[in-house]
């Protein structure tokens, strides 16, 4: 999730939990800085930008590695606040813990992918429940964040509202894993109907809400985007076919990097040509994970090589900018409550030569 998410949700623990005995405002801090460490590894160094993307939320996010910090962090912070050197150490290395852990928990509920359990496995764990900023989960945790930082004094109220505040972002999560299970079927009986046969599919929502949710189905050489909202009759209309141009990965001398962006996205990905110049054949070829963003829009797209004259050559792996998109917030507001509203997909090689053809057109000025 965002940080400012983060930072409301560690913020409402500490308040629960360590509030009493060091007053709302100080715990409220204390539980938002701690539920941000774990965000750090984007400081880390990395080789290229695709490893950058497969590390991200890897042994920082370990649930495993909380439980072997938390006492440290515990013992530290129970020496700092007066109010908790008397209390039993158990009670302040517990609330540290539920600060670290329950960052990398609802990271998990997202689609990018969550290494819970590093050392022992680097498999991510994403739910894909819920969109990377939602303001619904957000709201009542800011709010009782914002209410602690202005309250030196513990009092009932405050408690009450801590408690409040989670339950209330608590049984919000649980309603996205509940929408989202009823959209992959809605959405799985949309294919059916298409007679699309989905290797593999996933249901995602839509950024900021969970009414308007997106499939994607692997069908072989190509993937399909299908957007439907809760509110929509049984008919389909929204429904994007895509090639996958799998066969531009044979022609990679170094496939590893794509590989890692196959695995990392559990096989939600596809290749593209970006064609660069005026020559026939010559151009990028990229990969892109699939699982965030919407053609031609995808939030990570890497160059992985560059093809001129009939030679490919590796090339080290540059995240692309993200295609600007015009009017589209104003579709999704206008999709979320009109089935009518289809999107008009273009097809990620003309959005990248027309990309690439202004960014030369600039240099050039």
């Amino acid at each position: 999730m965002d940080s400012v998410t983060q930072f409301a949700l560690g913020s409402v623990i500490g308040v629960a939990t360590l509030g009493r005995r060091i007053g709302p405002r100080k715990a409220a801090i204390t539980g938002g800085l701690v539920a941000t460490l774990p965000d750090m590894d984007v400081f880390l160094p990395s080789q290229d930008a695709i490893t950058d993307f497969v590390s991200h939320r890897g042994f920082s996010h370990s649930l495993i590695v909380h439980t072997i910090v938390a006492p440290v962090l515990g013992l530290g912070i129970g020496k700092l606040f007066e109010g908790l050197r008397t209390a039993p150490r158990w009670q302040t290395i517990g609330a540290v813990w539920l600060m670290l852990t329950t960052h990398a928990l609802l990271d998990a509920f997202t689609v990018y992918g969550t290494k819970l359990l590093w050392p022992l496995t680097d498999y991510p764990f994403g739910l894909g429940s819920v969109f990377i900023i939602d303001p619904l989960y957000t709201i009542p945790l800011a709010v009782v964040t914002l209410w602690a930082l202005f309250q030196g004094e513990w009092g009932k109220r405050i408690g009450r509202a801590a408690s409040v505040g989670l339950v209330l972002s608590s049984m919000y999560l649980g309603w996205t894993v509940l929408a989202q299970q009823l959209m992959k079927e809605k959405i799985a009986g949309i294919l059916e109907k298409q007679a699309i046969a989905a290797e593999k599919l996933l249901v995602t929502p839509m950024p900021f809400n969970t009414v308007l949710w997106k499939g994607i189905a692997i069908d072989g050489d190509r993937y399909v985007n299908v957007y439907s909202s809760l509110l929509d009759g049984p008919e389909a209309r929204d429904i994007h076919p895509h090639a996958r141009q799998l066969s531009l990965g044979d022609s990679l001398p170094d496939p590893a990097p794509a590989e890692a962006v196959a695995r990392f996205s559990k096989g939600f990905y596809a290749y593209g040509f970006g064609k660069v110049g005026n020559r026939e054949g010559d151009g990028d070829i990229l990969v892109r994970d699939l699982r965030m963003g919407a053609t031609p829009n995808y939030v990570f797209t890497f160059k992985l090589a560059e093809s001129k004259g009939g030679a490919v050559r590796q090339a080290v792996p540059v995240k692309l900018k993200r295609i600007v998109e015009d009017g589209a917030l104003e579709w999704l507001w206008v999709r979320v409550f009109d089935e009518g509203a289809t999107r008009s997909e273009t097809s990620l090689h003309h959005a990248y030569t027309a990309q690439t053809g202004a960014e030369e057109n600039n240099a050039g000025q």
